[in-house]
């Protein structure tokens, strides 16, 4: 289970500052960006300062961690605040942990709305604590590639109830350490509401997470390799149409995932679930014909 601390420097999340604490890592440059009253032409250096759009500060984060050998190594932090971000996202800050903060509606920290394809190279972006929904004409929220190693998830929210439903929420192919951590997946994803494709995703790790959709939960492709570290599906909650975890490439560990699909069970449970009955354990599912299931069966010795 997920580790938070409430100590004289706030409130984090495994070591990760969450809601507007206090930083954890203070060794890089902090931003700012106010989507409803900040402006790109300021520095973003201050809350007074903040830059208004995600393209603007993402750029510059990512252009000061590569300014020199006393930045290649350090990390930097954005705190974003703003009812809606509208963009599509084409670059990811580098080494850059990306906050929300204060509220959008209902919801804590800020909302972005939009389809993102990053096509720069990056490594270690973290996203923290923001909402993100699909852009109204549907498609998938975000689409990753080998070049976005790194790339985090750290209670966010992901939802499928735009004017069209998206179609994923992550796309991800050959993506090493990916991680995606107590999250919010909701709403009638149309197709998995995360997908690997063919490649090495090495050490990904998809832990406590709530994951719902009218398609998968998740969904591996048989190309999907996982070399030398393991990689984790481990403690999350779904609530699928089709099956809560298909891997065709039986590379994940699976492990204490509990589940409820509106198909039916099949043959060895695959109507829930698909992957390597030797790699799994302590996993439990709900069919349309079957209750409360222990998956894979209880051995003997």
């Amino acid at each position: 289970m997920a580790d938070y601390n409430f100590g004289k420097d706030g409130m984090f999340v495994n070591g990760v500052p969450v809601i507007g604490a206090p930083l954890l890592d203070s060794s890089g440059t902090i931003y700012f960006c106010d989507g409803n009253s900040g402006n790109d032409s300021n520095n973003g250096k201050s809350w007074s300062k903040a830059k208004k759009t995600l393209a603007s500060v993402f750029a510059a984060s990512h252009a000061d961690i590569a300014r020199g050998a006393d930045r290649w190594a350090r990390r930097n932090t954005i705190f974003i605040a703003g009812d809606s971000f509208e963009e599509d996202l084409v670059i990811l800050p580098q080494k850059t942990d990306v906050i929300g903060v204060g509220s959008h509606n209902s919801f804590k920290g800020a909302m972005v709305t939009g389809n993102h394809v990053p096509v720069n190279t990056t490594m270690g972006t973290r996203f923290i604590n923001v909402n993100f929904m699909g852009d109204a004409s549907g498609g998938d929220i975000f689409t990753l590639a080998t070049s976005n190693g790194g790339t985090e998830f750290w209670g966010c929210r992901f939802s499928a109830t735009s004017t069209a439903a998206a179609t994923g929420a992550i796309i991800a192919t050959a993506v090493s350490f990916l991680r995606i951590e107590d999250c919010i997946f909701e709403g009638a994803f149309s197709d998995a509401a995360i997908e690997f494709g063919t490649g090495a995703g090495r050490a990904t790790i998809i832990r406590n997470n709530i994951i719902s959709g009218a398609n998968m939960g998740i969904d591996v492709g048989a190309g999907f390799t996982s070399t030398p570290e393991n990689s984790y599906i481990i403690g999350n909650v779904f609530k699928t149409t089709l099956a809560c975890i298909n891997d065709a490439s039986s590379k994940f560990n699976v492990i204490g995932n509990r589940g409820i699909t509106l198909a039916a069970k099949g043959a060895s449970l695959a109507g829930a679930v698909v992957a390597a009955a030797a790699l799994s354990l302590d996993n439990t599912f709900g069919t349309s014909d079957a209750n409360n299931v222990i998956w894979p069966a209880n051995g003997s010795i």
